[in-house]
């Protein structure tokens, strides 16, 4: 096994040890994403649809701006998926505020597939970090929370008051 204490260590930070921690990047985001791709797989979803049914899940009468903030994606690249997604009564548009805003919510069918996508991610977290101390878990947020730019962290915070 590779000694992390050596490859995370800042002196070793030279590039053959930045490589290793994209690798670890790599590795690890395909492993965390790897059982929500098998269902979605099952439903002919991608990612694209799971990060649009979480964060209409998480915010409750989320708008498409607001979505598009947080995905920074296309409107056009949103509207495929969300499409879909209304077509097959995983999401529902409601008139927002004012008549040209438009409110998505997820259906029960989309709150109960949420559930059973996230919980496939909560557990492996929850899992991994149950060997872990505070100090560990708040560096590794740290670490995490650093690498999202200026933007990001105004809307990361925003999504998590």
């Amino acid at each position: 096994m590779t000694d992390l204490n050596k490859l995370l260590n800042p002196i070793f930070l030279e590039e053959k040890e930045i490589r290793k921690l994209i690798d670890l990047l790599f590795f690890s985001y395909r492993d965390f994403t790897a059982g929500p791709d098998e269902m979605l797989e099952k439903i002919n979803f991608g990612r694209a649809h799971q990060r649009i049914i979480y964060f209409v899940g998480k915010h409750k009468k989320i708008t498409i701006k607001e979505l598009l903030k947080i995905l920074q994606i296309t409107k056009q690249s949103l509207s495929r998926v969300l499409n879909q997604l209304v077509k097959q009564k995983y999401i529902y548009t409601a008139v927002g505020d004012d008549k040209r805003t438009k409110n998505l919510i997820l259906t029960q069918t989309g709150i109960e597939l949420e559930k059973k996508l996230s919980n496939i991610q909560i557990t492996k977290i929850r899992n991994i970090l149950q060997n872990a101390n505070e100090n560990d878990i708040n560096g590794f947020k740290k670490i995490l929370f650093a690498m999202i730019d200026s933007e990001g962290k105004k809307i990361f915070n925003k999504l998590n008051e």
